[in-house]
């Protein structure tokens, strides 16, 4: 679903947007706004932490100084706490500011500057059709249609962009294959659509209710389907006048208000995406389910999971989109796993538990975490623990201060009943209309009433719990559909969302749509010794690699071995298994050198690595007693930048298991080939003078340090060895700005090996969403373009620039022998590629099934082609993306990505985990990261 900003960037000068909510919820978010957003957290008895004059935002703060008393507004969220020191106000905000500074009697008799932006956020009235029922109206509109002149307008159409012709890009290769996908066809009448009109006041009136509510006066007119964000006017069908006026009364003064209406634009069907989302949005609030993020669950539906205090919402996530085969609905079943224990149990627990450094303890927990207040049916996210506050602390409420105990019984009636617990802290982000930067707005939250959801650690690592909660979460193909299609059928007889979708000209089918889709073959795995043998309907090919020797070898002649004392088992077993294991794999391995501390300390890990390593040394083997991320993060760092060796860390209890033990050493072995050059297999890519890149980068959950990005690019004809470079960019950053340095560097390390450059660059970017792919367009293609210059001013191939996406929701499972009745559906198999009807009606795309999913229901990998010089069919860019993920070397299988686009993973990954700097070059053209 795009923004709302971009919803309108074609059309509209100034920035706005459409949102979906009815009056009632508008104003209660007005009110949420207005109220408290500048207020204060004091102890009892103490001063506020930043005392302000007046409280408020905007129309609220102006009202407030002009000594209008407002009522207490009855807020949804919880609380707000500290006030931001660098508030910023925009839109209404800044003009009433400057009516303050120049002392007017009112708002509504100024005329708002030219440069002032309004956000929409509509709301769409009732659901019935628009049409002009009183003859009155027509006729009074037709008398004063002469009367709205031209220089009246206060709106600038943009030219809307051409699209141009729609991309069909079918192939050819494969077996025939009858799917069916999670996608609902949404029918729409051919005399409908969007008309947008402005709406001009006079005078002025600067309330957006007071706006809604003379609109709302004149139904009679515009009908009682209609969308209004305070000045644009949406309607789903033309009115008989282009240009009129209207008159009414204001609301709470009781004046005459002149409307002039002004016909703009109708839209086309591709321009109404996020509107049609915005109604999804609405008629999910009609089926009375629960919005949590993008997503939509039925509490009333919960599986709960006694033994371990859990439960399971199901629920729904949408998007609406066009797509080669008209406007369809995609729909998708999803879960929330949600706990029966407070935050406020979760602490007690832990000071029960571990006793000292409790504070240390509940931040490590909870900071990330996100809980559920079920009063409002809202989620948060824990940016902190405040210790120092408790629900006795007060806050600036209205005109008064108020306790957290007295707000939550007051709004909710909820009692709290511990006034010494800590307070959750909870930091989001907040658009301001003609600001670049963001407003931080922070709410408090009580642990005794938040609920945690997700999984702890713990949780994730016991497998008696993932594999409970699996039951009700992996649902198969068939299962799918009929949650699909009971959905589709509640819509349908709910009233009111029926009529909704009828008054906007839609009907939703509940049959998915049915699509011709093909098989590629299985590829055949190419091991050393020129030994060749099909990868097999599952793509699994473990027995073939581990039965061979590998593709290409680097015999290990030095290298060291590093574990505790306490470990010298597990070490004894680990270099017998090695020995015995290594000539499988036509792999000569010497004795190593043998290190051994007397204790597990960070500080001696990082000692030994720094001190003990001898010159020559191919690479270090650690075994670790547990796995720890700060021992983990201290090794890489110190054997990725300071001393730059590959490294393999083994935890030992992975050892421990003597059944288990050849599988382990074997899958070890295999690393450390890649980690010093070697390559394992290869299939057959009939490509020449072509380099495959990969880019992805990695943002830190938290996000609280810079991001990184990763860049990693073919050297061989055999796309077997590869060249990595990671780049440190700042926070939350995903588009590429080191790029150009990247493929320079790439280039330069594939002209040395091969003794010239590539005729062809093809680029898998992982990681990007469709907001964001115009900015690849327009801003990391000419990064790659200027690289080329770089290395040789003359130097221009032939770029193919693909986004991958796989963070998607579309499904595909393949059609029973009975025909579409959705029984005995199944996974779609390896290989199944659809390039036809769910593709974007506009861009060269298609989906691909490459991995295999033994549980639940296998979820495709999306390609988008955004460039492509060299002019391929779609059968070669279907087939090499197919074999791309054959070539990833930590997997003896085939991956849901291009193994390019995985090694860029793994790398940011490391990066921005564990290293939190650039490795050293030394190791750019290994594997090392694996």
């Amino acid at each position: 679903m795009s923004s709302r900003k971009d919803f309108f960037r074609s059309i509209i000068e100034s920035s706005s947007s459409i949102g979906g909510s009815n009056n009632d919820s508008a104003n209660a978010t007005s009110q949420n706004l207005d109220s408290g957003y500048r207020t204060g957290v004091t102890t009892s008895g103490e001063e506020p932490t930043a005392p302000l004059p007046v409280q408020g935002r905007g129309r609220a703060w102006a009202l407030s100084s002009l000594g209008v008393t407002m009522a207490p507004p009855a807020d949804a969220a919880a609380p707000l706490v500290t006030p931001m020191e660098n508030l910023v106000m925009g839109g209404r905000g800044r003009f009433l500011q400057k009516l303050l500074s120049q002392a007017a009697p009112t708002a509504a008799t100024v005329e708002p500057p030219a440069d002032t932006t309004v956000p929409i956020s509509s709301a769409t009235s009732g659901a019935g059709t628009a049409s002009i029922k009183d003859s009155d109206a027509r006729s009074v509109a037709s008398r004063q249609a002469s009367d709205v002149t031209k220089a009246e307008d206060s709106f600038v159409l943009r030219e809307c962009k051409e699209q141009g012709e729609p991309v069909i890009r079918i192939g050819k290769e494969g077996n025939p294959l009858h799917l069916m996908g999670n996608f609902m066809e949404l029918k729409c009448e051919p005399d409908r659509g969007i008309f947008l009109y402005t709406v001009d006041f006079s005078p002025p009136i600067d309330a957006k209710r007071t706006r809604q509510r003379c609109i709302d006066s004149h139904k009679d007119v515009f009908g009682t389907a209609y969308t209004f964000d305070g000045h644009i006017l949406l309607l789903p069908k033309a009115l008989e006048q282009e240009r009129f006026k209207l008159t009414s009364q204001h609301p709470t003064e009781g004046t005459p208000v002149t409307l002039s209406v002004v016909f703009r634009v109708q839209q086309q069907m591709s321009q109404n995406v996020a509107f049609y989302n915005k109604l999804f949005r609405r008629i999910m609030y009609m089926l009375q389910l629960s919005e949590m993020g993008r997503k939509h669950f039925d509490p009333t539906q919960a599986r709960i999971i006694p033994q371990h205090k859990l439960e399971i919402w199901p629920g729904f996530v949408t998007a609406v989109n066009e797509f080669e085969g008209g406007l369809m609905l995609n729909l998708d079943v999803t879960h929330r796993v949600l706990m029966q224990t407070t935050v406020y149990t979760h602490i007690k627990m832990l000071a029960q538990a571990r006793g000292g450094q409790f504070r240390e303890n509940v931040l490590k927990s909870l900071l990330g975490a996100v809980v559920l207040t079920r009063y409002n049916k809202k989620t948060y996210r824990i940016d902190d623990v405040c210790f120092d506050t408790n629900p006795l602390s007060t806050f600036r409420y209205g005109e008064r201060d108020i306790s957290y105990v007295e707000y939550y019984k007051e709004q909710y009636g909820l009692e709290i009943k511990d006034h010494q617990q800590p307070l959750l802290l909870n930091r989001s982000e907040r658009r301001v209309v003609g600001k670049t930067e963001p407003e931080e707005m922070i709410v408090c939250l009580v642990p005794e009433i938040c609920f945690l959801t997700g999984l702890t650690d713990e949780m994730r690592n016991d497998h008696k719990v993932m594999r409970d909660i699996a039951t009700y979460t992996r649902i198969t193909p068939n299962q799918r559909l009929v949650a699909m299609r009971q959905f589709c059928e509640n819509v349908n007889k709910n009233e009111a969302a029926r009529k909704l979708l009828s008054s906007w000209g839609l009907e939703l089918m509940i049959t998915p749509k049915v699509m011709m889709g093909r098989q590629l073959p299985p590829e055949n795995i190419t091991s050393g010794g020129g030994v060749v043998g099909s990868a097999g309907p599952n793509v699994d090919y473990t027995r073939q690699v581990t039965n061979n020797p590998m593709l290409e070898i680097v015999h290990i002649r030095q290298w060291m071995l590093l574990y505790t004392q306490r470990d010298e088992q597990h070490a004894s077993v680990f270099r017998d298994c090695v020995k015995r294991t290594c000539k499988l794999l036509g792999l000569e391995v010497a004795q190593p050198q043998v290190e051994v501390l007397p204790q597990d300390a960070t500080n001696l890990y990082v000692q030994a690595l720094r001190t003990r390593i001898r010159p020559g040394t191919q690479i270090v083997v650690i075994i670790c007693p547990t796995s720890r991320d700060d021992r983990y993060a201290a090794i890489k760092r110190i054997l990725c930048t300071e001393v730059p060796i590959p490294s393999q860390v083994i935890n030992a209890r992975t050892l421990a298991n003597e059944k288990r033990n050849r599988s382990v050493v074997l899958k070890v072995l295999l690393q450390m080939n890649c980690k010093l050059g070697g390559s394992l297999w290869g299939v057959r890519v009939p490509i020449k003078r072509t380099m495959i890149c990969g880019i992805d980068t990695y943002h830190e959950a938290k996000q609280r340090s810079n991001s990184v990005a990763a860049f990693v690019g073919s050297l061989d004809a055999a796309f077997t060895h590869w060249y990595s470079r990671a780049t440190v960019q700042e926070r939350k950053e995903e588009i590429l700005n080191g790029l150009c340095v990247s493929l320079e560097k790439t280039l330069q390390a594939y002209q040395r090996r091969n003794c010239h450059l590539p005729d062809r660059i093809i680029i898998f970017r992982d990681g990007v969403s469709d907001e964001q792919t115009n900015i690849c367009l327009d801003y990391e293609i000419p990064q790659l373009q200027a690289a080329c210059k770089l290395v040789q001013p003359d130097y221009e191939p032939k770029i193919t620039f693909i986004v991958v996406q796989k963070r998607i929701i579309t499904r595909l499972f393949t059609m029973s022998r009975g025909g579409g009745d959705g029984d005995g559906q199944a996974n779609a198999p390896p290989g199944t590629v659809l390039d036809n009807t769910v593709t974007r009606r506009y861009m060269f795309d298609f989906f691909l099934v490459s991995q295999t999913v033994q549980m639940g229901t296998v979820t495709p990998t999306h390609y988008i082609v955004l460039r492509d010089d060299s002019k391929f069919s779609p059968d070669i860019l279907q087939q090499l993306s197919y074999k791309m993920c054959y070539m990833y070397y930590n997997w003896t299988g085939t991956i849901r990505v291009p193994a390019c686009c995985q090694y860029a993973h793994k790398l940011a990954y490391l990066v921005g985990q564990s290293v939190k700097r650039m490795p050293a070059e030394s190791l750019n053209d290994k594997l090392f990261y694996l």
